[in-house]
């Protein structure tokens, strides 16, 4: 996602973030926690299990207290046998050193891990899969968020039908390494933010694959060429703000894949995209955003 808004959550290292730690006596107490916490909408890659002396402990992150806060006040007023809770402000040299020891590989896709950087040397692939390596400070861009893998997965599904991709908001660059990974040969990534171009190319140079990367913002990116595929993980509203454009980039009968909408904006989206020379032809759901692929019509 890249507007201007998340690039500040994307790019700038916090100058302190907050953790909320949850110590569990028994696996029967974790069960409960976790049910809670889905239940109030966090999803399982915003939860971080781990064991702390032999016991077992579920953390959230936040680079603001205040939802921490009131989540702690909510447990202590339940009073749940076995549970101790901790809230405490990590310093930025604390948070680096915690989130990669705590960022593991994962699914990116049905045959595709995103892994750390620093993990390549421990990292077993699954069976039949292959990797993108990835180096960033923050959630947004590992892979690890709903956006993200729904792009990845719609690409995926394409593999071998796109020679050329251009991947709006590209970020850290892991769906323009996705593309590449998947046929693709011509492909153009671009972002609002300077770190997260220098982001791409650091990744690029991590997994030898290698694109362009260029600093503009959608609204001025000016361009003749059109794309087989073309991704923009964006928010809503600048998503429907810019769709005619967006779709101008796509080849008659390429593919355009959207994400950044929360299910709660679906509709909106949906009705905003009426009157493009769009067919829908997935739409994919998680916990709380959804992706799109659409096919330009002739």
């Amino acid at each position: 996602m890249s507007n201007q808004s998340q690039v500040l959550i994307q790019e700038r290292i916090p100058k302190a973030v907050y953790r909320l730690q949850i110590q569990l006596k028994n696996e029967q107490a974790k069960a409960l926690i976790m049910v809670v916490l889905l239940n109030l909408g966090y999803a399982e890659g915003d939860l971080v299990n781990s064991s702390i002396n032999g016991k077992s402990t579920v953390e959230l992150f936040d680079e603001y207290s205040q939802k921490l806060e009131r989540l702690k006040k909510l447990f202590v007023k339940l009073g749940l046998v076995g549970v101790k809770i901790n809230l405490r402000r990590l310093l930025p040299k604390d948070w680096l050193t915690l989130w990669k020891s705590q960022w593991k590989p994962a699914p990116l896709t049905k045959r595709l891990d995103v892994v750390p950087v620093w993990y390549k040397d421990k990292y077993k692939p699954r069976g039949g899969c292959d990797y993108v390596l990835m180096d960033t400070l923050l959630s947004f861009g590992t892979g690890l968020h709903e956006t993200t893998q729904f792009m990845a997965q719609f690409i995926e599904d394409q593999a071998g039908n796109f020679k050329s991709f251009l991947d709006i908001g590209t970020g850290t660059g892991i769906l323009a390494l996705v593309a590449l990974k998947y046929g693709a040969r011509d492909v153009l990534g671009i972002d609002i933010g300077q770190l997260s171009v220098q982001a791409a190319l650091d990744n690029m140079k991590a997994n030898q694959l290698f694109f362009k990367a260029q600093l503009t913002d959608v609204k001025k990116y000016r361009s003749k060429k059109t794309y087989d595929f073309v991704a923009a993980n964006l928010i809503t509203e600048d998503l429907i703000e810019h769709a005619p454009k967006i779709v101008s980039f796509v080849k008659d009968g390429g593919l355009l894949a959207v994400s950044g909408i929360s299910l709660d904006n679906l509709s909106k989206l949906r009705q905003a995209f009426l009157s493009l020379p769009l067919k829908c032809r997935k739409i994919s759901k998680g916990q709380q955003w959804s992706g799109l692929l659409f096919r330009k019509t002739m």
